[in-house]
Parts: structure tokens; sequence; C-alpha cells
């Protein structure tokens, strides 16, 4: 009975050991390039992008416009008539405002920048979360169709066969719920 156990199990352990694994790899940086809801996202944050750098054109301009302002009045007192009370109050009165509202410019501006860039960032951060959560179902979904055993990122590896990439069955399948072209 035990030589019959033994070659039973060696069977087993044989057929195990030739039982064909399913191994697919997937390109994740194109299929979140290629997904839809991607696109939209970036397209959205570009849109941000312009109308932060709209505005911040806009106070640059204002800014350039008080630079003149403040050349024009050096320019002014400057002049050789004036005495040097008359050039020091030129400076005081005209000149100084100008340069206050120019630092608080340069300073909102500043500011614009860092909190934009930070809130862009923190916002796309968590949509590439949540569209990374989405895609991994999906490639569940084909993981099932394919009967694989694993699916592996294709940057990880060093060789597969053409045949073993579902980068782009992955590709549809996140994009078969996209809405139709306008």
């Amino acid at each position: 009975m035990k030589k019959v156990s033994i070659i039973l199990a060696g069977i087993f352990a044989a057929t195990m050991l030739h039982a064909a694994t399913n191994i697919y790899v997937v390109n994740m940086s194109e299929v979140y390039s290629n997904y839809y809801k991607a696109k939209e996202a970036a397209a959205q944050i570009k849109t941000s992008v312009d109308a932060t750098n709209a505005e911040l054109e806009k106070m640059n301009k204002e800014r350039q416009d008080l630079m003149k302002k403040i050349r024009d009045v050096q320019t002014k007192a400057q002049n050789p008539a004036l005495a040097e009370d008359a050039k020091r109050k030129i400076v005081e009165t005209e000149a100084q405002p100008l340069l206050v509202q120019i630092r608080q410019i340069e300073q909102n501006m500043e500011n614009m920048r860092r909190t934009t860039a930070q809130k862009l960032q923190e916002n796309a951060a968590g949509i590439r979360k949540v569209h990374m959560q989405e895609i991994s179902e999906i490639i569940k979904t084909v993981a099932k169709e394919k009967n694989a055993d694993f699916i592996v990122e294709k940057s990880v590896c060093y060789f597969s066969k053409p045949e073993v990439d579902i980068t782009q069955d992955v590709i549809k399948a996140v994009n078969a719920t996209a809405p139709a072209a306008k």
C-alpha cells in the first residue's frame, strides 16, 4: 500500500510540475496614458494651469506697469533743477508706494504659484490613485477571461514574448465605457 501511495504522490507531483502556468504582462504606463479618464483629467489640469498662467501674466503686466511708473518717478527725481528736499519728497511720496505695490504683487504671484502647484500635485495624485484602482479591477477581469495565473508589470520583466502582452486588451477594456466621441 505504501508503494502505491508513493507512486501516486510522485505521479501527482510530476503532473503539478508540468501544469502550464499562465503569466501575462501589461504595460501600466501605456494603459494609463491611453485611459480616457486620464486624458480627461489631464485636460482639466491643463485648463487649470492655463487659467493660473493667465492670471500670473495679468499680475506680471501690472507689475511691469508699476516698474515703468517708478522709472518715470526716478527720471523726475533726477531733475537737476530740483532741490534735494524736493527730490527726497518725490521719492518718498511717489516711488515708495509703488515699490510697496510691486513687492505685494510679487509676493502674491509667488504665493499663487506655490499654492496652485501644490493643489494640482495633490489633485493629480488623488486622481491617478483612483484611476489606477479602476484599471487594476479591469485587469483582474481580463485576467479571469484569459485564465491567467499572474499578471506582471511589463517594466519589471527582462523578457516576455509578444503574445503574452495583454496591454492592448486592457486598453480596450478600460475604454469600453468611454462616452462616444463628439
